[in-house]
């Protein structure tokens, strides 16, 4: 990729309105074509469209020519080659709850590739245990199908899978429902199809077998792989299939507050290296007071996630809900949550034993275990979070280690929170991290940025008018953000250093430092050999 093109994506951008749109002109006969393909309607080219689909939940960059919206493979496939031939970039967004410039546009010949329209659930296959979905599903309207079969994904989605499409969590990787006990998203996908800068349709995985089910991933070289995690970048992900399992009727839920960082993080990894919890969180007081005490909801809010907790756990659950309240969170430091799950009420019964002695053994302290009773009861709510309690402008980052590094991760970044005090104090940024673990092998930490500023229009359209009401609206405060840039850009240095990884690398995370010069050098030929002309997503990466 040319030194120009890489440093204007590293450099921090403006993190308020994008760019005014300019006009069409030489490209009015490509729009005209792609509204031939998809239909008039599906192809949005208006100032209003344009401005809102150059915008993630954090920032913009460039400003894109239209947005299409393809209803079936086949018109993803003739979307690619007509702009392909155009030399125009292609940019895929799913779901739209990107923080990391991963469907943001670093070119103004570029058109944004909405996938929401392509939702179907191919095959729900109980016999063979998978499910065969397209890319632009939500994973809540995935989850509710294979709910009514008993079914479920091992991974079954973001916090953010009202919106959250099965496409993006495979490009950008994810993790939350069910990661303690089964990983990450891209763990769970067998099978790919994807569609190719040129317009291929390329089988991948279980999908490539002549004669065969999309039951197993691995039949050869996994190169299925290089189109997982990719931001996006390889190519624009159509169909998945995923693993099932059957739902677990069992399920338990603990909280300990602790006193430290360390000692909750000493918790978390007991927890994990033992396979104990299905979900298990963590948040410092910062987190804390933002998420999980939010003042903000209605009394009719309030019985309604009641009701649901209920509905869902049971009088009990709901009772220990209400007598627990939302003040008891307030003077914990550091507070860990747990969501325990298993086959048998006897087996749930001897995790949830062996779960509070690691956590006595820990330091930790029991409290009310509400939030993962109320988070299991409503498990995919509005994204009106990318806006803080008080109206304040929110962004995370995050790493994942090895146990064995994660309490050092986290009081460096304690350490980096304290040496930007001064300018936090100057411009009014609150900080805080989560803390969740995946699998048995890995501890995410995500360090998170509050701040008073303007609003993105975007939030107009995906956050719901009525929360939006109640919230302050903030001046624009463009220091205060090139200060949140800074301190995001030497967190994800630092993850460089101490040898983490990460998820949703969209075109923020410093990837091209982080790998080994042998494995970049492959990588920037594999993108050569699938995207020749570089318009797939051109920047997702760093490529």
């Amino acid at each position: 990729m040319p030194d120009d093109n890489r440093s204007f994506i590293s450099t921090p951008a403006p993190a308020g309105a994008p760019k005014i749109p300019a006009p069409l002109g030489p490209h009015q006969g490509l729009i005209d074509q792609l509204r031939q393909i998809v239909g008039a309607e599906q192809c949005r080219a208006s100032d209003d469209d344009r401005l809102f689909y150059a915008e993630d939940t954090y920032r913009s960059l460039e400003t894109p020519l239209a947005a299409v919206a393809p209803g079936t493979i086949d018109e993803l496939s003739r979307v690619a080659a007509v702009c392909n031939r155009a030399g125009v970039a292609l940019v895929p967004r799913g779901g739209g709850m990107s923080y990391t410039d991963g469907y943001l546009h670093t070119r103004s010949a570029s058109v944004t590739v909405d996938m929401r329209r392509l939702t179907k659930i191919i095959e729900i296959n109980e016999a063979d245990m998978y499910v065969t979905v397209e890319c632009g599903c939500t994973w809540a309207e995935l989850n509710t199908a294979l709910k009514a079969k008993n079914l479920r994904t091992p991974y079954w989605g973001p916090l953010s899978g009202l919106r959250s499409v099965v496409g993006g969590a495979l490009s950008q990787n994810s993790v939350f429902f069910g990661s303690g006990l089964y990983g990450s998203a891209v763990e769970q996908c067998i099978g790919l199809t994807v569609v190719l800068a040129d317009g291929t349709v390329q089988p991948l995985g279980g999908h490539a077998i002549q004669n065969g089910k999309p039951f197993m991933k691995h039949y050869g070289p996994d190169m299925m792989g290089l189109f997982l995690a990719d931001a996006g970048a390889m190519g624009m992900k159509a169909v998945a299939t995923l693993r099932l399992i059957r739902r677990t009727e069992h399920r338990k839920h603990l909280a300990y507050a602790f006193a430290s960082a360390a000692d909750m993080a000493g918790a978390l990894s007991g927890l994990s290296r033992e396979g104990i919890a299905a979900e298990a969180m963590g948040f410092d007081a910062g987190q804390q007071s933002a998420r999980a005490v939010e003042a903000t909801r209605s009394l009719k809010e309030d019985f309604a996630t009641l009701f649901k907790v209920i509905d869902n756990g049971g009088l009990i659950d709901g009772l220990k809900v209400a007598l627990a309240g939302r003040g008891y969170l307030k003077d914990v430091p550091y507070g860990m949550h747990v969501a325990i799950e298993d086959k048998t009420a006897e087996g749930v019964a001897a995790l949830f034993k062996k779960a509070r002695g690691i956590c006595k053994a820990a330091g930790g302290k029991p409290m009310p275990a509400s939030i993962t009773r109320i988070v299991h009861a409503d498990p995919f709510v509005p994204p009106d979070s990318i806006l803080g309690p008080k109206g304040e402008r929110w962004v995370p980052v995050h790493c994942i280690v090895p146990h064995s590094q994660a309490a050092d991760i986290i009081a460096k970044v304690q350490g980096l929170y304290a040496r930007y005090e001064a300018v936090k104090a100057k411009h009014n940024i609150r900080t805080g991290f989560l803390l969740v673990t995946v699998g048995n092998y890995g501890f995410l930490i995500e360090p998170v940025f509050f701040w008073p500023d303007a609003r993105l229009k975007m939030y107009d359209t995906v956050m719901r008018p009525e929360h939006l009401a109640r919230l302050p609206v903030h001046a624009a405060d463009e220091a205060a953000r090139a200060a949140v840039l800074q301190m995001r850009d030497d967190l994800a240095s630092l993850f460089v250093q101490e040898g983490a990884v990460s998820m949703q690398l969209g075109k923020f995370y410093h990837f091209d430092k982080a790998l080994k010069p042998e494995a970049w050098a492959l990588l920037q030929k594999m993108k050569s050999v699938v995207d020749p002309a570089r318009v797939v997503n051109p920047g997702a990466l760093k490529l």
